[in-house]
C-alpha cells in the first residue's frame, strides 16, 4: 500500500466516524460531514501532484548534477590540451572560458589564470601571425585541424596539433580546441633530417642542408628587402696534411675550421660544408648604407678567428683559410649555381694573393 491510498483510506475512516459521531441520526449532517472530507481529499490530492513534481524536479536535478558530474570527470581526464573559447568581433579568438585540468598542467597555469586569458595569449609569437588567416578558415569549414606553437607560462615551447570546432552552446557560437603535443614527433623528424641536412665529422649543415636553407634565405630576402652576403671558403693544405700526417689529422682540421666559422658568423647566419675542404655561409645583411659594414664587419670577425684559431692551434699546424664574397639579392639568389662559382673564384683569388703575402688568412 503506498503513500497515497494509506492517506485517502485514513481520511474516508475518519469521515464516517466523525460523522456518525456528531450526528448519527441526520443525513444533512452526514451530507456535510462527507463534503468536508471531499475538500480535504482534494486538498491532499493537490499535495501529492505538488510532492510528485518535486520529486520529479529532485530526480532531473540530481540526474543533471550526475551528467554534469561525469561530463567534467570526461572532461579532465583527457591528456590533451582542452579549451573552450569565444570569439571577437572580427572573428580572432577571444576569452577563454572553459579548459580541462590538463590545459592546467601544460601551460602552467591554475584555471582561474587561464579563464582571464585569451586564447591567442598562449601561442608563441611567431605563431600569431597565422591566427587571423586561421580564424577566417575555420568560420567557413566550422572546423579546423593545424599546427601550431604553443607557450607555458615559464616560456616553454610546445608543438602541438589542434582540433578546432565552433560549437552552439546555450544560443552563444564558441570554439572548442582540442591541442595534442606533436614534441617527440618534432624531435623525431629534426633527429632524421639532421641525418641528411647535416656534415656528421663538424656538425655544420652538408651541401643537401645548404640548398635547403638558400630557399630559406631568398624569401627572407625578399620579405626584408635586404642583401646577402655570400662567402666560400677554402681550408688551405688539407691534402698535404691527409697526405703526410693522416686523415685523423685532416679532420681535426675541418673540425677546427667549423669552429671558426661558428665564432665568426651569428645564429640567424647559414653555415655549411659542401664537402672536401670547401665550406660556405650566408648572412642577411644590414639596410641601405649598412650594407658595406655589415660586410666589412662579417670579413673581420672571420680574419680574427682564423688568426685565433691558429695560435691555438700552434707550430704543428699552419692552419689557414682562404675566402671569398659576393653579395646578391633575392633574385640573384635564384641562381645560387652562379653565385657559387663567382664567390669561388673570390676565394681563389685571395688564395693566389695569400702565397705571396704568407699571411695566416687573406679575403677578397
Amino acid at each position: 500500500m503506498n503513500r497515497w491510498t494509506e492517506s485517502v483510506l485514513v481520511v474516508s475512516a475518519a469521515c464516517v466516524a466523525l460523522a456518525q459521531w456528531l450526528v448519527p441520526d441526520t443525513g444533512a449532517g452526514l451530507l456535510g460531514i462527507l463534503l468536508f472530507g471531499l475538500v480535504v481529499l482534494t486538498a491532499l490530492s493537490r499535495r501529492r501532484a505538488i510532492d510528485t513534481t518535486l520529486e520529479s524536479l529532485n530526480a532531473a536535478h540530481r540526474e543533471q548534477l550526475e551528467s554534469e558530474r561525469r561530463y567534467r570527470a570526461l572532461f579532465d581526464a583527457c591528456s590533451d590540451v582542452i579549451l573552450v573559447h569565444r570569439f571577437e568581433d572580427d572573428g580572432r579568438p577571444g576569452q577563454i572560458v572553459e579548459v580541462n585540468e590538463a590545459a592546467c598542467l601544460a601551460l602552467g597555469y591554475s584555471r582561474a589564470q587561464l579563464l582571464a586569458m585569451k586564447a591567442e595569449d598562449i601561442l608563441a609569437p611567431e605563431a600569431r601571425g597565422q591566427v587571423r588567416e586561421r580564424a577566417i578558415a575555420l568560420a567557413d569549414a566550422g572546423t579546423l585541424a593545424y599546427e601550431t606553437v604553443q607557450i607555458s607560462s615559464d616560456m616553454q615551447r610546445m608543438p602541438v596539433e589542434v582540433t578546432a570546432r565552433i560549437v552552439d552552446i546555450e544560443g552563444r557560437r564558441l570554439c572548442l580546441t582540442v591541442s595534442h603535443s606533436i614534441a617527440a614527433h618534432k624531435e623525431l623528424e629534426e633527429f632524421l633530417r639532421s641525418l641528411t641536412d647535416v656534415d656528421e665529422l663538424t656538425g655544420l649543415l652538408n651541401r643537401r642542408g645548404f640548398f635547403v636553407k638558400v630557399d630559406e634565405m631568398r624569401r627572407k630576402a625578399k620579405r626584408t628587402k635586404r642583401q646577402v652576403l655570400l662567402t666560400y671558403i677554402d681550408l688551405d693544405g688539407l691534402k698535404r696534411v691527409n697526405d703526410e700526417r693522416g686523415h685523423a689529422e685532416g679532420d681535426r682540421l675541418l673540425v677546427a675550421t667549423a669552429d671558426v666559422l661558428r665564432s665568426a658568423f651569428r645564429q640567424q647566419d647559414v653555415v655549411a660544408r659542401l664537402g672536401g675542404d670547401e665550406f660556405v655561409a650566408m648572412a642577411l645583411l644590414g639596410r641601405h648604407h649598412d650594407e658595406e659594414l655589415d660586410r666589412k664587419a662579417i670579413e673581420m670577425r672571420l680574419e680574427q678567428a682564423v688568426r685565433a684559431k691558429h695560435e691555438e692551434l700552434g707550430d704543428r699546424y699552419d692552419f689557414s683559410v682562404s675566402f671569398g664574397s659576393t653579395v646578391a639579392n633575392h633574385v640573384q639568389l635564384g641562381q645560387i649555381d652562379d653565385l657559387l662559382a663567382r664567390a669561388d673564384q673570390q676565394m681563389y683569388n685571395a688564395k693566389r694573393a695569400r702565397r705571396r703575402r704568407r699571411a695566416p688568412a687573406t679575403s677578397s
